[in-house]
């Protein structure tokens, strides 16, 4: 999606301000966003007992605020605000940057993931997600291995948390986009100065590739991310990891996977003696047919050198399925098995049922 350096983001930013002339309206805010709620049923077989099984309701979703309009220079600009629908560890703003677009690309400044996130493709799921999805809230992760690493997600995040950044993402050409990021320091979205006690300095860079060739749909992606690691610490690695990921679709179907590795150490963010040293992996296919879409997906798992001593590893086997029951309106269902494994001897073998309704406007 973005970058070609300082010459760019120059011409980029002189359409603001190549005339005095301004649209006459302002820009007017909307409100939009998503709501699934879920209900279903879970069984655990923590080795320790004392995991829950039985009937659940969970909920998750975002109200977003935003709008945006189009200046007479032809610089068009934006603002989103993400409110979750749950507080989540204190926190419910979900991300808010702004954003100009012009012929030259498009700029983001604020708290939104990296490039390398936003333009990684993964494995097909109709359902409740095999791939950065809350999986473990139903089927309980036993270990401390972080979700930031690959052990959960081929997203690079590695502790970044939707820190403060600025993004830059370039026109797509002939199918190609390319995106870069710069993130002074991690799990920094306020406006406090920088510590220097977390990764900092951080850069990630995404490139995709989307194009439908005769018949055949293909979407390409590859992302990088790096950060130094805090000032004067020891036995911490600088964050570091890649990802490459794609989907093929023809006739109905999509096929897809993705592949991540990344390494760092969870002390530089927010999760005290944690690893992000894994790899992860996920394969998947789907059918769309009239409203209907059905999905079976798998994603694997392993990060090293956890608090639990050892590596952990973790392995999600998915089927889903979604019918669309008018415009914003979807039912789904997804029945997944997962096991969380950790070499100190704590694991979780567990099995969940989930329906949900999903409402987006």
């Amino acid at each position: 999606m973005r970058s070609y350096g300082r010459a760019a983001i120059g011409a980029l930013l002189a359409g603001a301000v190549a005339s005095p002339a301004i649209a006459a309206d302002r820009l007017q805010v909307n409100v939009g966003g998503e709501f699934t709620q879920y209900f279903g049923y879970a069984d655990n077989d923590n080795v320790g007992g004392g995991d829950f099984t039985g009937l659940d309701v969970k909920s998750d979703g975002t109200v977003v605020f935003g709008g945006d309009f189009t200046l007479d220079t032809g610089l068009q600009v934006g603002v989103e605000v993400g409110l979750k629908s749950e507080t989540a560890q204190g926190e419910q703003i979900d991300g808010s940057h702004l954003w100009l677009e012009h012929g030259f690309g498009r700029l983001e400044i604020g708290s939104r993931d990296s490039a390398a996130a936003l333009m990684q493709y993964s494995a097909p799921d109709v359902g409740f997600g095999v791939n950065d999805s809350d999986i473990s809230d139903w089927i309980v992760n036993p270990s401390t291995a972080d979700g930031d690493s690959a052990f959960q997600s081929t997203y690079l995040y590695l502790g970044e948390d939707q820190a403060t950044k600025i993004s830059y993402f370039t026109p797509r050409f002939e199918g190609f986009q390319l995106g870069v990021s710069y993130i002074p320091e991690f799990e920094r979205d306020v406006n406090d100065q920088p510590a220097g006690d977390l990764y900092r300095n951080g850069v990630a860079v995404g490139v995709n590739y989307v194009q439908t060739l005769g018949e055949v749909e293909v979407a390409l992606a590859a992302g990088y991310l790096r950060a130094d690691k805090p000032k004067g610490s020891t036995g911490i690695d600088d964050a570091e990891g890649y990802s490459v990921g794609g989907n093929i679709g023809y006739a109905g179907f999509t096929f897809g996977a993705s592949y991540a590795d990344t390494r760092g150490n969870g002390s530089a963010g927010t999760d005290p003696a944690v690893s992000f040293d894994g790899r992860g992996y996920d394969v998947g296919v789907a059918y769309a047919f009239d409203a209907f879409q059905v999905s079976l997906s798998y994603y694997n798992g392993k990060v090293a050198d956890s608090a639990a001593a050892g590596d952990s590893k973790h392995e999600t086997v998915m089927l889903s399925g979604s019918y669309e029951v008018g415009p914003g309106v979807s039912l789904l269902a997804s029945v997944f098995r997962s096991r969380f494994q950790a070499d100190s001897g704590t694991d979780n073998d567990g099995w969940a049922a989930v329906t949900g309704v999903t409402l987006s406007f």
